[in-house]
C-alpha cells in the first residue's frame, strides 16, 4: 500500500472506495444533465446562451471521460527521446516521427490493440482532431497572454495597451497585424522569443484564412481520416527557430476544404488547427505486454509535444490534455536530469487541480539515453554509494525522486539505442537519423554491459532495492520490458483511481455550471407564501454560504501541501517566499550541524594527517585553567564525553533530533494554518455580518426552529455560524497536531529503522581501518570528507522521515477538517425544505398551483451537491 492510499484509508483498488462506481454515477449525472439541458427553454440572451454552452460542453465532455480508457500521457523535453522510446516500447523505434531540434508538434495518441496472428507491429489507420472555434479562440487567448508577457519581461517601453482584452479570432487580425508590423523590429531579430510567439499567432491567422472550414462552432470539432502514410506532416512541422526578416504578410492562395481528399499539403496548411491526431496501433504477440482492450483495463498512450520548443501553442496543447491524461511517464535524459523543462511540466500538472496524492500517484518517470550516463570507477557496497559517486546519477535520482514522489520502484533506466542493438529491432537507416542511430549502437551496447556488471555487484550487496533490478533490467535489454512491465501493473493497479481523480473535478464543475444557468433561468424561487421575499433572500444568503464553504474546501488543498504552503498561509510562488517544509528542513539540518561529535572528529587529525585519539576534555581545561584548589569536583558533562569510533553515539543522537524536528515542524505549520485561518475569516466577514443582521435573523431563527424543533434550531444556527467563520481552527489544528511530539513504540522502531548507518558499525576512521591513504594533506581531506558524508546522510535521512511526518500531519488535519466542514455544511437547509415550509405557513392548496421548478432544478434538487449524487 503505498503512503498516500495508506493515509487515505484504503488501496487504487480497495472495495471501501468503489472508483469504478463513483465513475457510473458520474456518467449517470452526465446523461441527465444532457437530458435536462435539452428539455430547458433557454432565452436568446447572450449571458444565458454561454452558461448554457458552457453546461452543454461540461457534460458532454463528462460523459466522454467516463467512457474512455485509461490514457497515460509521455512527456519530456523535445530531445528526451520520447517518441523514439514509445516507438521502441511498442517494438518499432520509428513508429513516430523524431527531431533532435526544437519544432512545433501535435498530440499524438496512440490506441493499442493485439495484431493478427503472423501481422507486424503497424500504424493500422490514423484520423486528424481538429479544434473548435471556441477552442482555437481559447488557444490563441492564450498564445496573446504570453505575447503580451513577454512583452513586458523585455521591456523597452513597447504599448500593449492595444492587446488588452483583444483576440484575434473574435476581433479580427487587423490590430495584431498593425501591432506588430509597426511595434516590433524584424530585421534586427532583436527578441527571438517575441518574434516566435508572434510567428506562430501569423500562422494560425493564415491557416484560418486558407482552411477557415476547418474549425467548426459547437462542442465538437471536425475529424478526418488520414492515410498513414501522410503522418509525419501532421506530427511534425519545420524548425521553429527559422525566424522571417521581416513581418510575414498575410498568406495568398487557393482555400482548402474538408470536403475534399486530405493531401499531405492541405496538412501543412492546417497544421496549427490540429488539437491532435489519434492512431490505432496493430502490435506484434511479444512486441507489447501492456493493457490492451478486453482485460477490463485498456490504455491509450498519448505523446505530448515537447517542452523546451519555443511554440507557446505546443504548451497549450499540452495542458489542454493534460485534464483528460490519467497516468503520466515523465521522459528524463539522464545525462542533464535537473532541467527546467520537468518541473515545468510538473507545475503544469499542479494547474490541472489534482491533488497531491494522486498526483505522486499518477507519476512514472523514464531516465531514458541512460547509455549516456558513465558508470563510476569506484568500488561501492550499495545503491546509496553508487548514486553518491556519481553526479549526474545523484543528479537524476533526485529529480526522479522528486517528481514521482520519491517513489524509486517507479524509476525505469531507459535507452532506445540499447534496446535496438540487444533485441534487433528494425530502424529506419536512411538519413541524418539514422546514421546517428548506426553509429552510436556499438558504444550503447558497451556502456550497457557496462552497467550490467554494476547490476550484478548490487545483486549481491543491495538486491532489495528498485534500482538493482532496473540496472539489471537495463542491461538485458534497455529497460524496455521493465518499462513496458511498470506500465502495465501501474495502470492495472492505479488505471481506475487515476480516472476518477481526473474525472472527479469535471463532474463538480458541471454541478457549479448548472446551478449558475439554473439561477439566470428562474432568478427567483417559485412560491406561493406571503413571505416570498424572505424566503428569496434566506436562499441566497445559503447559497452564499455553500460557494463559500465550497471555496474553503477547495483551498485545504494548499494545507495539505507543506512543500506549496507559506509560513504566512499564502501559496509560495517560484523565487518568492519559502515553504513550510523548507523552513522545517532549514531547521532540522541546523540541528545536526550543531552536534557536538562533529568537532569532536574533526579534532582527531593529528599534524601528520594521521587519526589518533582526542584529548580528554576536562584534562584539557584543568590544564588550561592551572592549579585549583582541589575541593570541587567536575562533573560529566555532554561535551566530555569522548565520541567514539563507532555509530552508537550518533545512533542515540539521531531519535531525539527526528522527534525534534518534526516538533519544529509542526510548529511552523501549525503557525502558517493559523495565519491561512486568518486570512479565511477575513474574508468570510461579509457572511457573518449577513447572518447578524437585524432583518436576516428574525425569518432566520423562525427557519430554523421549524427546522428543529426538539432544540429550536440552535444547533443549526451554531454550525451555519462555524462554516462562516474560521478563528476556531488554530485551536483546532493544535490538539489534532500537539508538541512536543508523543512517539509510541511502532514509531521509535520506524525511526530507528531510518537511521542510515549501520548499528554498532566502525566508522571510516575507526583506529583499525587503514582505509586512509596518501600524504598528510591527502589524509585530512579525506577524514573531512567523510566527516561531511555521513553528516550528510543523517542529514538527509533526519529531512526524509520530517517531511514523511508532515505530509502525514497535513494530510490528516486536511481529511479531519474536511469531515468538520461537511459536518458544519449539514447545516444548510436543502432548498426544497426552504420552500415546503414557506408554502406550509400560507396556503396548502397553493402548491399545485405553483410553476414547474424546471429540469436542471429538479435535477439539482434530487441529486444534491455532490457530483456523486449525496443528498442531504
Amino acid at each position: 500500500m503505498t503512503d498516500y492510499h495508506a493515509r487515505n484509508g484504503g488501496s487504487a483498488s480497495s472495495p471501501t472506495t468503489d472508483h469504478r462506481a463513483a465513475i457510473g454515477r458520474y456518467r449517470e449525472l452526465a446523461d441527465r444533465a444532457m437530458t435536462a439541458l435539452g428539455q430547458e427553454e433557454v432565452p436568446d440572451a447572450a449571458a444565458v446562451r454561454q452558461a448554457y454552452d458552457r453546461a452543454a460542453g461540461l457534460a458532454a465532455k463528462l460523459r466522454e471521460r467516463c467512457a474512455k480508457p485509461v490514457s497515460v500521457g509521455i512527456v519530456g523535453e523535445y530531445s528526451a527521446g520520447k517518441s523514439m522510446l514509445l516507438g521502441t516500447l511498442l517494438g518499432r523505434p520509428g513508429l513516430l516521427p523524431t527531431s533532435g531540434s526544437p519544432t512545433t508538434g501535435n498530440v499524438t495518441v496512440l490506441r493499442v490493440e493485439p495484431a493478427a496472428s503472423g501481422e507486424g507491429t503497424r500504424l493500422r489507420s490514423a484520423r486528424i482532431e481538429y479544434l473548435t472555434r471556441d477552442e482555437l479562440a481559447e488557444a490563441v487567448g492564450y498564445i496573446m497572454d504570453e505575447l503580451v508577457r513577454t512583452v513586458q519581461r523585455a521591456g523597452g517601453g513597447r504599448d500593449v495597451s492595444a492587446l488588452a482584452g483583444y483576440n484575434p479570432v473574435r476581433d479580427g487580425w487587423d490590430v495584431l497585424n498593425r501591432w506588430a508590423e509597426t511595434t516590433l523590429d524584424w530585421a534586427a531579430m532583436e527578441n527571438s522569443r517575441l518574434l516566435g510567439i508572434t510567428l506562430e499567432l501569423t500562422r494560425i491567422r493564415d491557416a484560418l484564412r486558407l482552411a477557415g472550414e476547418f474549425v467548426l462552432a459547437g462542442h465538437s470539432g471536425l475529424a478526418l481520416p488520414v492515410e498513414v502514410d501522410m503522418l509525419r506532416e501532421a506530427l511534425d512541422i519545420e524548425d521553429i527557430r527559422d525566424l522571417p526578416r521581416s513581418f510575414p504578410r498575410a498568406a495568398q492562395g487557393f482555400p482548402v476544404s474538408p470536403r475534399d481528399v486530405l493531401t499531405a499539403s492541405t496538412l501543412r496548411v492546417t497544421f496549427t488547427l490540429i488539437r491532435r491526431v489519434v492512431c490505432q496501433v496493430a502490435v506484434a504477440e511479444g512486441d507489447w505486454a501492456g493493457p490492451l482492450p478486453g482485460d477490463g483495463s485498456a490504455a491509450e498512450l498519448c505523446d505530448l509535444p515537447g517542452l523546451g520548443a519555443t511554440a507557446v501553442r505546443d504548451e497549450y496543447l499540452s495542458v489542454r490534455e493534460l485534464d483528460e491524461i490519467d497516468a503520466i511517464v515523465i521522459v528524463l535524459p539522464s545525462h542533464r536530469a535537473e532541467r527546467d523543462d520537468a518541473r515545468q511540466f510538473y507545475s503544469l500538472l499542479e494547474r490541472n487541480r489534482r491533488s497531491k496524492g494522486a498526483l505522486s500517484e499518477s507519476i512514472l518517470v523514464a531516465a531514458n539515453c541512460f547509455d549516456l550516463l558513465q558508470p563510476p570507477d569506484s568500488l561501492h557496497t550499495g545503491v546509496a554509494d553508487l548514486v553518491a559517486a556519481s553526479r549526474d546519477l545523484s543528479s537524476l535520482h533526485r529529480m526522479a525522486t522528486t517528481l514521482n514522489g520519491r517513489r524509486e520502484d517507479r524509476v525505469a533506466f531507459t535507452s532506445s539505442l540499447v534496446t535496438i542493438a540487444t533485441r534487433g529491432l528494425p530502424y529506419d537507416t536512411a538519413g541524418e537519423e539514422g546514421d546517428k542511430i548506426t553509429k552510436s549502437l556499438g558504444a550503447a551496447g558497451a556502456q550497457a554491459e557496462r552497467w550490467k556488471r554494476i547490476a550484478d555487484d548490487l545483486s549481491l550487496t543491495d538486491p532489495g532495492h528498485p534500482y538493482t533490478a532496473a540496472l539489471r533490467e537495463f542491461g538485458r535489454d534497455g529497460g524496455a520490458a521493465g518499462l513496458r512491465a511498470m506500465l502495465d501493473r501501474h495502470v492495472r493497479t492505479y488505471g481506475v483511481f487515476l480516472k476518477h481523480e481526473a474525472v472527479a473535478p469535471v463532474a463538480a464543475d458541471l454541478l457549479v455550471a448548472l446551478r449558475t444557468l439554473d439561477r439566470m433561468l428562474r432568478p427567483s424561487l417559485p412560491g406561493a407564501s406571503g413571505d416570498a421575499g424572505d424566503t428569496g433572500s434566506l436562499t441566497a444568503l445559503f447559497r452564499s454560504i455553500e460557494e463559500e464553504t465550497s471555496r474553503t474546501v477547495r483551498s485545504l488543498g494548499l494545507l495539505e501541501d507543506p512543500e506549496r504552503l507559506s509560513a504566512d498561509g499564502t501559496h509560495v510562488l517560484p523565487g518568492e517566499g519559502t515553504a513550510v517544509l523548507d523552513l522545517a528542513r532549514a531547521s532540522a539540518t541546523y540541528d545536526v550541524f550543531t552536534w557536538k561529535e562533529w568537532q569532536q572528529y574533526r579534532e582527531r587529525v593529528r599534524d601528520d594527517g594521521l587519526i589518533g585519539p582526542p584529548l580528554a576534555r576536562r584534562q584539557a581545561r584543568e590544564t588550561a585553567s592551572g592549579p585549583r584548589f582541589g575541593i570541587a569536583r567536575a562533573m560529566p558533562t555532554e561535551a566530555d564525553a569522548t565520541a567514539p569510533d563507532t555509530t552508537e553515539r550518533l545512533f542515540g543522537r539521531f531519535q531525539p533530533t527526528c522527534v525534534r524536528a518534526v516538533g519544529t515542524a509542526r510548529e511552523i505549520y501549525l503557525d502558517a494554518v493559523a495565519a491561512w485561518a486568518e486570512r479565511r475569516h477575513r474574508e468570510l466577514a461579509q457572511v457573518r455580518e449577513r447572518l447578524r443582521d437585524p432583518g436576516t435573523r428574525a425569518p432566520l431563527e423562525r427557519l430554523l426552529a421549524e427546522l428543529d424543533p426538539g432544540d429550536g434550531g440552535e444547533a443549526r444556527r451554531h454550525n451555519l455560524l462555524g462554516l462562516a467563520a474560521m478563528d476556531w481552527l488554530p485551536e483546532a489544528a493544535a490538539g489534532l497536531l500537539p508538541v512536543p511530539v508523543p512517539l509510541s513504540e511502532a514509531e521509535a522502531a520506524q525511526v530507528a529503522e531510518r537511521f542510515p548507518l549501520r548499528t554498532a558499525h566502525a566508522l571510516p576512521w575507526h583506529g583499525e581501518r587503514r582505509n586512509i591513504g596518501g600524504d598528510a594533506g591527502i589524509r585530512v581531506v579525506t577524514h573531512q570528507m567523510n566527516i561531511f558524508r555521513v553528516r550528510g546522510d543523517i542529514v538527509a535521512a533526519v529531512n526524509h522521515y520530517l517531511r514523511r511526518r508532515l505530509l502525514a500531519d497535513a494530510v490528516r488535519l486536511g481529511r479531519e477538517l474536511r469531515v468538520e466542514l461537511q459536518e458544519l455544511r449539514n447545516a444548510i437547509p436543502a432548498e426544497e425544505n426552504i420552500r415546503r415550509l414557506a408554502r406550509r405557513r400560507t396556503q396548502g392548496n397553493r402548491r399545485a398551483a405553483s410553476p414547474s421548478r424546471g429540469p436542471i432544478r429538479d435535477l439539482l434538487d434530487e441529486w444534491g451537491d455532490e457530483p456523486g449524487g449525496k443528498t442531504r
